[in-house]
């Protein structure tokens, strides 16, 4: 499995793992310490120690973020409270590291080349731009290396612990499309090309039948041969030689209601008795016509039962993780 960019951050946001993660995943976006952190401990997490200067890294974006528009007098505070819930995400991070060691999971030098490769990829960057962009963050690439690392551990028992006891079944699969059905009817769709024949505001009589002759001049015009686009591009200023003037797709309740009734009953290539409207007299010719569809569930069976996976899968991750924080020996000291 290619553990790019792209995966990770999937896997993450499937699971739910907040901020201080995403700090460590995007390791290219840390920027220098904006204080001196006297290290020391910060947590024991079954006898493993968390440091401050660990805490600091892993909270350093987040801290920029919130203290940037957070006046002096409380960022003492507000620093405090980013910390803790980043050391709880960190301590989290390493109960599950412990408990990938214990269940024997492996991540191969291959695996990390393969995951950063991607990571470049994705950010259309060289080796050499990578490497300089990690010094001028000071970010080592061990470090660095070490954090991808973590990511695909991490990835590897989820799918160790859960994804592979998660399945969808036939029921799942039923409950799911009846809840979700009307959310996947598409109504019938035309694209329309549209003439209007205008008539003035507080136009006489002689105008408006002078406007409904020509609009049937023109359907006439139609119906004997002439290309409605021709006419469409003819009686509007300022229209592309070779444009072909097609709508956009239009459901029903988008057209004025004489307009829409008088569409919608066409075929493809029909042109409409002339509509009147208090702006003129509208012909339309249906471009293109695509009948109402509601997918079965045999059809969309593996996107189904994809979404079931996922939501078991953050579900299972949720009570999961829940279960090793109850079970771990954790001391805060920060």
């Amino acid at each position: 499995m290619a553990y790019t960019s792209t995966r990770m951050r999937t896997l993450f946001r499937t699971l739910a793992v907040t901020a201080s993660v995403a700090v460590l995943a995007l390791a290219l976006l840390r920027s220098p310490a904006s204080a001196v952190v006297v290290d020391g401990v910060a947590a024991v997490v079954n006898g493993e120690i968390i440091t401050l200067l660990d805490l600091e890294k892993a909270g350093r974006i987040a801290l920029e973020e919130r203290l940037r528009t957070v006046p002096a007098a409380d960022q003492e505070r507000v620093r405090r409270e980013v910390l803790t819930v980043v050391l709880d995400q960190l301590v989290l991070m390493r109960i599950q590291s412990q408990r990938a060691r214990q269940a024997g999971i492996q991540v191969s030098p291959a695996e990390v080349d393969a995951a950063i490769a991607g990571i470049r990829e994705e950010n259309k960057m060289s080796e050499e731009v990578l490497a300089r962009l990690l010094q001028a963050q000071g970010v080592a690439q061990e470090d660095y290396r070490r954090d991808i690392e973590d990511q695909i551990r991490q990835s590897k028992l989820v799918q160790h612990e859960i994804r592979a006891k998660v399945a969808a079944t036939d029921a799942d699969l039923a409950a799911w499309y009846q809840e979700h059905r009307l959310e996947l009817f598409k109504p019938e769709r035309i694209r329309i090309r549209h003439l209007l024949v205008p008539v003035p505001t507080g136009a006489s009589q002689e105008e408006v039948e002078a406007a409904q002759a020509k609009a049937t001049e023109l359907l006439g015009r139609a119906r004997s041969g002439v290309e409605f686009a021709a006419l469409v591009r003819e009686q509007t200023p300022g229209s592309a030689a070779d444009a072909d003037p097609v709508s956009g797709e239009i459901t029903r309740n988008e057209l004025f209601p004489a307009l829409e009734t008088a569409a919608f009953a066409l075929p493809v290539g029909g042109v409409s008795q002339p509509v009147r409207s208090p702006a003129g007299f509208h012909l339309v010719q249906v471009a293109e016509k695509t009948p109402a569809y509601e997918p079965t569930l045999a059809e969309i069976r593996a996107l189904v039962e994809q979404k079931i996976v996922e939501r078991k899968t953050r579900e299972g991750y949720e009570a999961w993780v829940k279960k090793l924080r109850a079970e771990a020996i954790v001391e805060i000291r920060f």
